[in-house]
């Protein structure tokens, strides 16, 4: 009876010929979380996925391409230049867009569920011509940008008849990951200490200890940081000027002239309104 197993590990590290399973975009793009990891990993089996994607490019065929598998064979590029062990790599078509115009929880479903459909087609094609597999390897798929909760994807894993290792990071990372804190770019520390965000593992067990210490130095980096630009602006924050400046007060003086001038003129005005004294007066006589 075919079975998904769940253990802690890194998918890269399966052994040669294992074929690698994670969900991908339609549109051509390996930007986040594990989809990131398998492109820095295999930047020539990314162009085939690419080239996929966009042959052509028009709305209509990525939109064709969503329930669909793309099985890429181990590139020589990338056994050239690379770690890699001659993994295959499936990409499974579960949602047409990324980011915020990811598709609906419902779609995604649905269309793993095709994809590995597929899959299975595609891998009994290379069979039929000599080919040999080795055990199928995952993270868990959706549940990272996708936002899928896992045990709903591996439901429709478990009724696909495929045996499954779904690899995924120890309790020790996964704590680390959602209490790492920002460092003011929007990425996390543990974005770029272990590139483990997203849609399942990177790291081995093993190397769990060694992460959480880089993570926490790197935590303590930014906090420092964080209270040097607050002591700097305090610092350097406007203070009210003690004197006053000379234009103040020769622009004070000039006001206080000008109102003289003419209080004065207003008081000439007003004697020149009365005219003479009346006879009888003291002036008069």
């Amino acid at each position: 009876m075919p079975r998904i197993t769940e253990d802690t590990g890194d998918i890269f590290a399966a052994p040669q010929n294992s074929v690698l399973i994670h969900a991908c975009n339609c549109r051509g793009v390996w930007g986040n979380g594990v989809a990131l990891e398998f492109k820095k990993r295999y930047p020539q089996a990314f162009e085939v996925y690419r080239e996929e994607c966009n042959t052509p490019s028009s709305e209509f065929h990525q939109k064709s391409l969503l329930g669909t598998a793309l099985l890429i064979p181990p590139q020589d590029e990338d056994l050239a230049t690379s770690a890699d062990e001659g993994h295959w790599i499936a990409c499974l078509f579960t949602s047409v867009d990324y980011g915020r115009k990811v598709s609906s929880e419902l779609v995604i479903l649905e269309s793993t569920k095709k994809a590995m459909v597929d899959l299975q087609k595609k891998m009994k094609f290379w069979k039929a011509r000599g080919q040999e597999f080795g055990d199928l390897w995952a993270v868990k798929i959706n549940s990272g940008k996708f936002g899928v909760p896992w045990d709903r994807t591996k439901r429709i894993l478990e009724q696909c008849g495929m045996d499954v290792k779904v690899v995924a990071p120890g309790a020790e990372v996964v704590e680390a990951v959602e209490e790492s804190k920002q460092d003011g770019t929007g990425t996390s520390v543990i974005d770029k200490t272990a590139a483990v965000v997203g849609q399942g593992s990177l790291l081995d067990s093993s190397n769990e200890g060694s992460v959480m210490e880089k993570t926490s130095k790197d935590t303590a980096k930014i906090s420092k940081k964080r209270k040097e630009r607050k002591e700097s602006s305090v610092v350097n924050e406007p203070q009210p000027s003690e004197k006053v400046s000379e234009d103040q007060v020769r622009s004070s003086k000039r006001r206080k002239d000008k109102k003289h001038d003419s209080d004065k003129n207003e008081s000439r005005s007003r004697e020149k309104a009365k005219g003479k004294a009346p006879k009888g007066s003291e002036e008069s006589r």
